[in-house]
């Protein structure tokens, strides 16, 4: 039986990333070792701040990590564009990364895109079309940014929720511990904007300017600007950002349709990229973003056996920023954390 297995998995986990720590820390292993060999991967960033912001929901950067990062990658691997991984159009033998960004924030034109340009790395920029029909945000950065706002407890409906807190992040669930964000992913859209309503008259998005950087979006000039750009490739990511693998078959499509047809409006360009929101997909919906005209599906987690063998879908892997450099380039090659 393999030791670690003996041991809790949680303290486990922790055991392990201390102990890489410790051997890069002593010299014992070195992280330009670390992609001698081949391999690939489709790294998935959302937004990029000053500090490396976690009290939200520990999905950003700071600048600088993102750049100490990039930096690495281009050193020691190949940093290739997502068009060339679909078609193979690399060095077999290198470790290869793809760079992607979903969500379509502000702060990626502001904060990536010059240090994409610095070291000459293409990355594909996967956006709702929701900031072309005139939303503000995406609904899971307004709960976010809401929540740190909001009092103690809140009413939904004839639902309450209160307040929790782990680690870095609040949260609001109900009394059997399901939070909040997961009714509203799993609930139809009107609960969503019920749920906004809610925080709104309970004042919690009075200040939410302060938060800018967190849930502003691309407006479609800026949508325009990244695109102009050689570097990036502008893909589809929902209208509105639900899991569309709780919608009908209908439902999902139309979201995928909208995204697709309202950002190629836009930038003027066909978009053959679909990120999925949240991974979520089925098998039928496979099928119908193709006849869309995608070619280049990515999921997060493979969800179906016969996913492996499907040459339209490719599974991608979410940046940690809780975890060191070092941790971080082991969970890269191993493809987990």
């Amino acid at each position: 039986m393999n030791n670690w297995a003996r041991i809790p998995k949680n303290i486990a986990y922790r055991l392990k990333i201390c102990t890489n720590d410790a051997f890069f820390a002593l010299g014992w292993r070195k992280t330009r070792d670390i992609f001698s060999v081949p391999g690939q991967r489709i790294l998935v960033y959302h937004g990029l701040d000053q500090r490396g912001e976690k009290a939200l929901n520990g999905r950003f950067l700071s600048v600088t990590q993102f750049e100490s990062q990039v930096r690495f990658l281009s050193e020691n691997a190949q940093i290739i564009a997502l068009a060339d991984y679909f078609a193979g159009r690399f060095d077999p033998q290198r470790f290869t990364v793809v760079l992607t960004f979903d969500d379509g924030y502000r702060n990626n034109l502001k904060y990536a895109l010059p240090v994409l340009e610095k070291y000459a790395a293409p990355a594909t920029f996967f956006l709702t079309s929701a900031t072309g029909q005139g939303a503000e945000w995406l609904w899971m950065d307004f709960l976010d940014v809401a929540t740190q706002l909001a009092p103690s407890t809140l009413t939904v409906g004839n639902q309450r929720f209160v307040k929790k807190r782990w680690q870095h992040t609040r949260y609001f669930a109900d009394e059997n511990g399901r939070k909040l964000v997961d009714w509203a992913r799993y609930a139809p859209w009107s609960f969503i904007q019920a749920m906004e309503t809610a925080l709104q008259r309970a004042g919690a998005w009075n200040g939410a300017s302060d938060w800018a950087t967190y849930w502003e979006l691309l407006s479609p000039s800026e949508i325009r600007a990244l695109a102009s750009c050689p570097l990036a490739t502008i893909g589809a990511h929902g209208h509105t950002h639900q899991d569309l693998a709780h919608l009908s078959l209908e439902a999902a499509s139309n979201e995928l349709r909208q995204c697709k047809n309202t950002l190629e409006k836009i930038t003027g360009a066909s978009l053959q990229a679909l990120a999925y929101p949240f991974g979520a997909y089925t098998r039928a919906l496979l099928d119908a973003a193709e006849q869309m005209g995608f070619s280049q599906q990515l999921a997060v987690d493979f969800l179906f056996p016969e996913d492996h063998s499907d040459n339209r879908l490719r599974s991608r892997m979410c940046i940690n920023p809780f975890v060191s450099k070092e941790n971080q380039w082991l969970a890269i090659k191993n493809g987990r954390f």
